[in-house]
This record gives structure tokens, sequence and C-alpha cells, in this order.
């Protein structure tokens, strides 16, 4: 990190983010856009800015782009980088080859990504046009067009073709990725051998013939700014991976995230009528690529055909998916009744001023902060007088994008960064968001906090390290909050630890953003299961008594499986591309039942949440009764993977230093995102030497494992793993503990296949240990009924004997025997009476 300690010396670079171009407003903007056009009227009546548009795409010619610059509008070119036919009259080799060895049709256009001289031809063309349009009352950037392979997408049947097989691509292919293709096949035994042998690293290298000319594209914007405000865009077919048999990758090797580090925003072409969809289409899209990607995103809409409801509507879907920008294609086909409608376009604001953290002007230093010189403008240290040992830095050299600012935290509890809070709408939800970044996690128990309206929140999903993190909040705007709580505050309170943030943004979020919650399939099968598994220890899983397995998705596994009967869960690649090559690839998988894990833990690893949606609907699309989980150590992460997976496996790990409710508590937030019925949970089952330095210092007692476990399922769990088999079972004790666990639970496994009575139990405390750490009784139970009869399960949640009275239904007075031990309880005065030793489960069946 290049960074400025406060009170000390200071770099005056000042660098700007493309996100700002319209600092303190927002971005409409028109395509095909002329003077030529007599309707564009740019001072009054259906003008251009009379409706909000300030930012229009014109032709590469001077007078209109002089003329638009002038009248204070942004203006923009499209550069087609791979598109159309006329290259192929002086470069006949650039028609690109498709895989039963024909060139592309006349009808169907298209340039090989492969072709030097059009390459270059397109780069000449693209430093022209910032030589002659840029400076003053110049162009303010440049987006590129077909920056893919050859395809049809703009109707309802896409027609794609499989390109390029051209002997310089076949040739490159092989020495760039050192790839052997036998020799001697013609061109469709070629396209063959690469589709059954070589299909990711032919798909990988399509893609660097992609982005290696946006690469290129950004070195001539950067060089030919001169500390203008150059952006470099690109139009995306508005297609997910998961769509088309990944057609997005393998025939057109567009990938948004892999442009993303060289463009400034990204534009998904969202033609809903075009393509045969409905309106609400045009927000899922814009959705996906915000999910992807940490790039501006600047969807167009089609105008074509549109009536002024249907285009309104269309404009709703971009701002209501928190765009960043909309942009119309195209100025031509604009109607009188089209107007209107762009004059309501409304953004949601920033509640934070200053997010990219810009420099105020030195000598207006605020005096209550403890920067004399380099400040970013409306954000506040404390008083220096108040102020020990905290440091304070501002970064504006690190990144060429967004300033930041960072903190050490001292012994005097003062290292913070504040900045005033818009004001907000009562009641509703809205997103924070930023980046942060950490050199190391030598305190494992240190987090970035922030205060919003006076709610504290620590950011306990920041574990990257080394590089900057996206980290997200969901926080209420309260009914009332004093002044004082209306500043935002980035807090470190740990010591001689480092944490940095920027690009801080507050927005409100739309009602329902995302759809509807979904709903898992249904099913009776209720996984008893354990990580660890593999092809030689499978036979003991079963033996024990487990039901399911996680195991890597592959044939040795997904074939012991099958020989043993097994419902195995199957662990997942985490890119979509991948996992679709391996399911063409393993047949086996429609011979049994099984269940795919699709991620592990990634909230805390800023996973994209489009991309954990992309692999929840290959797998939907190709099975669509199976189960799909993923693990998830932090609740609060869960409303951004909603639609990644069916349930969430919660896997806090307790034992030695947590209490026992760390999983419960978490399953009760967990259920205020997705309902109890869609959560699972991970049982600790390991513990050690080698483990002893992240805090697990011994494997958990037989008493702590049956506490979990049954604690899990009174809080809603519809499954349980353990992790891991290997552990547990590496010594006599924990073979003991766990083989006794396994066969307590498939004793009832009729009984947990039942979904818990959604009303609670009423506990009454009579013991003088009473409460479990949030000052809940510390006895926790639920019910389950079937055929008639109910089921009581109660546990215990803290290390000391408790006595508790447990209230019984006014139709269920009858007498109640242990499940386990047969000892009998009888009801008195709406209750039982049960003495618990510490962490002791108690399961009582209902006699009649």
């Amino acid at each position: 990190m290049n960074k400025c300690i406060l009170a000390g010396a200071f770099s005056f670079l000042v660098l700007i983010s493309p996100t700002l171009l319209f600092a303190g407003g927002q971005v409409v903007g028109m395509y095909g856009v002329s003077t030529g056009n007599s309707s564009f009227d740019v001072g009054g009546g259906l003008g251009l800015k009379k409706s909000g548009v300030n930012a229009v795409f014109v032709r590469s010619e001077s007078n209109d782009i002089e003329y638009f610059a002038t009248q204070q509008f942004k203006v923009y070119l499209t550069l087609n980088v791979f598109g159309g036919r006329e290259p192929w009259k002086a470069f006949p080799d650039s028609n690109p080859v498709t895989a039963d060895g024909t060139q592309l049709s006349g009808s169907y256009g298209g340039v090989c990504p492969t072709h030097p001289q059009w390459r270059e031809n397109r780069l000449h063309l693209l430093k022209q046009w910032l030589t002659d349009f840029g400076g003053d009352n110049g162009i303010s950037g440049i987006w590129l067009d077909y920056i893919r392979y050859p395809g049809r997408w703009e109707h309802e049947e896409p027609f794609l073709a499989d390109t390029c097989y051209c002997p310089r691509c076949l040739s490159l292919f092989q020495e760039e990725t050192r790839v052997k293709i036998p020799e001697g096949l013609s061109v469709e035994k070629t396209a063959e051998w690469i589709h059954q042998n070589a299909a990711l690293q032919w798909m990988e290298w399509k893609k660097t013939q992609i982005v290696s000319f946006a690469m290129e594209a950004r070195k001539l914007v950067d060089r030919h700014a001169n500390g203008q405000q150059l952006l470099l865009g690109a139009f995306l077919v508005p297609w997910k991976k998961s769509e088309h048999d990944g057609a997005i990758s393998f025939q057109l090797a567009q990938d948004a995230e892999l442009l993303a580090p060289y463009i400034d925003v990204l534009s998904p072409m969202v033609y809903h009528k075009m393509v045969g969809k409905p309106v609400s289409w045009i927000g899922e899209i814009t959705r996906y690529y915000r999910g992807l990607v940490d790039v501006p995103i600047w969807p167009i809409i089609q105008a074509e055909d549109l009536r002024e409801i249907e285009f309104s509507r269309a404009i709703s879907e971009v701002t209501q998916a928190n765009a960043d920008g909309l942009l119309v294609y195209s100025h031509r086909y604009m109607t009188d009744d089209l107007w209107p409608p762009l004059e309501e376009v409304h953004f949601e604001d920033n509640l934070l001023s200053n997010p990219h953290l810009y420099m105020d002007d030195p000598e207006k230093a605020p005096e209550q902060s403890l920067s004399v010189k380099g400040h970013p403008q409306f954000w506040f240290t404390p008083p220096a007088e108040a102020v020990l040992d905290s440091r304070f830095y501002f970064d504006t050299e690190a990144d060429q994008k967004n300033n930041s600012i960072g903190l050490t935290a001292g012994l005097d509890r003062k290292a913070m960064w504040s900045t005033e809070i818009q004001q907000c709408e009562p009641g509703s939800e809205y997103q924070f968001s930023a980046d942060f970044f950490r050199n190391d996690r030598e305190d494992g128990l240190a987090y970035p906090e922030i205060t919003v309206w006076g709610q504290k929140y620590r950011l306990n999903t920041h574990r990257a390290e080394q590089k900057w993190q996206k980290l997200k909040v969901q926080v209420s705007c309260p009914a009332t909050y004093s002044k004082e709580e209306s500043s935002f505050i980035f807090h470190n309170n740990y010591p001689s630890t480092s944490f940095w943030m920027r690009s801080p943004w507050l927005v409100k979020v739309a009602p329902g953003d995302g759809g509807p919650h979904q709903l898992p399939p249904k099913t009776r099968f209720f996984p008893i299961g354990a990580y660890g598994a593999k092809p030689d220890n499978l036979d003991e899983f079963k033996s024990i008594g487990l039901n399911t397995a996680v195991v890597p998705m592959n044939y040795d596994n997904i074939s012991k499986c099958l020989d043993l009967s097994m419902h195995c869960t199957l662990s997942v690649p985490r890119d979509p591309e991948k996992l679709l090559l391996m399911l063409d690839d393993l047949a086996l998988l429609h011979q049994g039942k099984f269940s795919y894990y699709v991620n592990d833990e990634p909230g805390i690893h800023s996973f994209p949440e489009s991309k954990a949606e992309d692999i929840q609907n290959i797998l939907k699309d190709r099975f669509p009764a199976a189960v799909t989980n993923m693990a998830i150590v932090r609740p609060q992460a869960i409303p951004y993977y909603e639609k990644g997976a069916d349930y969430f496996m919660l896997d806090q790990y307790p034992v030695p230093n947590m209490p026992m409710t760390w999983l419960s508590d978490s399953m009760d937030e967990a259920a205020e995102y997705v309902g109890r019925n869609r959560l699972q949970s991970v049982i600790q089952a390991f513990g050690g030497r080698q483990y002893a330095s992240s805090g697990w210092p011994r494997l958990p007692t037989f008493a702590e494992m049956n506490c979990l476990s049954f604690l899990s399922i009174i809080h809603g769990s519809r499954g349980l793993y353990f992790y891991t088999f290997p552990s547990i079972m590496a010594t006599a004790e924990g073979r003991e503990d766990f083989s006794l666990l396994i066969r307590r639970l498939n004793s009832l496994r009729s009984w947990l296949q039942i979904v818990n009575d959604q009303k609670p139990v009423e506990v009454q405390m009579t013991s003088v240990s009473q409460v479990d750490p949030k000052g809940q009784p510390a006895v926790h139970c639920s019910t389950k009924e079937q055929f008639h009869t109910q089921l009581l399960i109660c546990v215990n949640t803290i290390n000391t004997s408790v006595e508790a009275e447990i209230g019984v239904a006014e139709n269920r007075q009858h007498s109640w025997r242990e499940y386990y031990t047969s000892v009998p309880y009888a009801v008195a005065d709406k209750t039982i009476l049960a003495r618990f030793s510490p962490l002791e489960v108690k399961v009582l069946l209902e006699e009649r």
C-alpha cells in the first residue's frame, strides 16, 4: 500500500473514478444520436436535455462530437471489434472457420479474433479516435462492441456458430497451450477431438483472444487520457454462464469477469422484446451482472417496438436493480410517447458523501481533524487531543480508480473515520458495501467494524489477506435517530492491526429485490453424513450408519457411491464452465440419487453471487429434483446466496472456546432470511494438535457432539453433516463416541424426516443456573408429530446441571417416556419437570 500517514507527508496525486463521471447526478445515455437528425432538438420540446439525457453515443464525426460536447453532454463512440462482413473483402482469411470446416455464411458476419491485421486495424482506429477526438470538447470514452466470437443472439432462437478452426487459430492454440492435436485430422475431426479432449483449454484460450484485445485497448485509452476522464466500456451479450449450455463462454468466449479489470463500464444489451423475454428479465440480467463483477453496470434497453407503459417498466427494472446508469437503443426508435418516462428516471443515491475519497483542498482541512494536508473531503478523524496511539492513513496512489483510507488501532480506541449520512427513509432497507484490505490475520479475532445510524456491525466475513475484498451488510433505517447517530463510522478496535477501506456505498434496496424466495425440493431424505470421504473409506461410512458423505464429484467416487447404494453429497467445481463439462462426462450421475455440495463458505471468500446462481441453475437444469447445499459460517451472508442453493449448512465449531448456542443462534439468524426448512448443520467432529493454533486443541466429547446435533435439530436442521470423519475416527474414544451418536440418530430417522412443529415450547427454568449466553432459557426444546403422537426434544445448552419445567399442550396431558432410557415422565400443571446434567439431551415420546 502506498499510504500517507495523517499529519505526515502527503501525495497530492488526485485520481478520478469513472463511476463519478456524473457526480451528484445519474447517467442516462442515448445511442445513435446525430446532429443530422432533426428530432434531436437539444434545447427544448422533446429534446434530449429536457428528458434527462446527459450522455450520447454518436458517429465518429468531429461535428457531432464537438456539438454535443459543447452542449455539456458526455460523448461516446462505439468501436466494432470483431463484427460484420466488410473485413472479409480486405482479409479473406479473417472469415472464421466453423467446426464442420466451412467458413461463415455471408448472412452471418464476424471476424476471427486472432487475425493479426484486423486486430491491428481496430487498435489503429482506436488510437486515431483518441488522438483526433480527445481533449476539450472531445469524447468522454469509447465502447467496444462485438468484443466476442461470432454469434447471432438477438432473436428468440439464437444462432451460434462453433468457431474458429482456421489454421492460424489451431496453430496458435497448440503453441500457447501446449495441447498437441493429432496430425492429419480434417477440420471436422479436429473440432471433435478438441471437444472430447481439450474443451476447457480451448474455451479458456478463446477467452484470452478476446481479453487480450481489451487489455491493449485499455493501454491505448490510458496513454491518451492526459488527465481527462476517458472511459473504456463494453457491450455484453446478456446471457448467464448457465444458459444455452454455456454458449457465452464456449461459443462467444465473452467473460465479464475477465474483461472487468480492463473495462470501466459494462453494458449488457437487455433487448427484452428482441429475444422474447418479459420486461422483468431486464432486472434479472442487471442484477446478474452486478453480482458477477465489481464495475459499474449501465444496461442498454431497447426503444424499438415499445409503447410508453412497457418502456417505463423497462426503465424501472434497471433502476430498481441498482444499476449505475441507463442507456437506450436507439434514438431513431424514440417515439413521442417514450420521452416522458426518461424524465422520471431516478437512481437511488449513495447516502455517503465522496465515496471515492477525493482529496479535499489541503488549505481547507477541518480543524477537528488530525489531518493537516491531503484529507479526503467530508471525511473526519477524531480531534487530535483525543488520540494517543491510533494511526490514520489516506492513500491516493495505490489504485488508479479509488483512493482509500486506513486505520491502525491503538490502545486509545480512537481509530475511526467518519462522514455524515444523508437522510434515509424510515423502515426501508439499505445495503452497505465497500472494499476492505488487511495485510494478515495474525489476530484471528480482528475484524473491521462500521456504525450506521447508531447500529454497529462487525464485518467478520473479512478473511482475505493481501487483496481487496468486497463486503456487504444489510441495514435498516430506524424510525428515529439522533444527530449523533446520523454519521457513518469506520472503526478499528484491534490494537496493532491495520484495515483499509475504499468505495463505501450505502444505497436503498428495492422491495423484493431479486424475486421471491425459492423452496427446496420435497424430500423425506434426512442426510446424516460426514466430510472426509474417499473411495477407500466409503465402506466404513456406510457400516457406521451414515447415509451420505461429502465427496468430490468424479467417476471413482460416484461409482463407489452407486455400489454402496449411498445417497452421496457430491462436491462440484466452483466454476460453471468446468461443471458443465464434468456433467457431460459423468453419465453415471443419472443412475443414482445424489445431493450436490455447491460451495464452501462463499461469504468469507466474497464468491460472486451470480456465479453461485449459475452453478445452482446448471444443476437444476440437469437434475430438477436433486438437493443442493452450501456451507455458511456467517449467516448474514445468506441473503446474497439465497438463489445459490436449496439448503444452507451452518458450520459453527464451538468446542472448546465458544458456547454451544453459537450454532443455534446462527441458525436462528439464518432462519430470518430463508426460513428454518432450508437449514442444515455441520457438527464439529475434529480438534487436536494440528488444529490448536486455530482454536480447536481437542476433539469434542460425546456430550458436546450429542448436544450440538440435537440442538441443531431443535432449531430446524434438515440434515446433519460431521466435520470430519477421519478426525473423529482417529482415536478409539472418538470412534466409540461417534458410533454411539450415529446409532442414536438413526433410531430416530423416521422422526427426523418430520419438520418441527411451528409452535414454540415454553420453558421455565427452576434451577439456579438458568440462561444461555444470550439470556435465553438454558434448555431449548421443540416438538415433532407423526401418527398423532408427539416427540419432545430438549437440550441443556450450558455446562452445568439445570432444572426446567417444560410446557405441554392442553391435549397432550399424557405420560411421557425418555426415548433412549425409558425413564417415565409425568405431566403436572401442564408441564414436565426435568433435570438435566451438563449438555444433556432428553428425547421424550408421548405415550397414549
